[in-house]
């Protein structure tokens, strides 16, 4: 589901943030299944992007952002 922002700074029609979420390999262990989230959030009236790692196999995590 998307999420529609509006607001200073923003497009005056609003703006759809992104949030995918998929699977692809490791860069620790090259398991086939670690977890990838991208992400935006909206603060300030600007779109910030984040991402994430997280694998299941060997426990790898790469927070680039605090996760919400």
């Amino acid at each position: 589901m998307a999420t529609i922002v509006f607001g200073n700074g923003i497009e005056p029609g609003g703006m759809e943030l992104q949030d995918e979420h998929f699977e692809e390999k490791c860069p620790a262990c090259a398991y086939e299944r670690a977890r990838y989230r991208m992400w935006e959030s909206a603060e300030s009236g600007a779109i910030n992007q984040h991402s994430s790692i997280r694998c299941p196999a060997c426990g790898y995590a790469l927070p680039y952002d605090e996760e919400q």
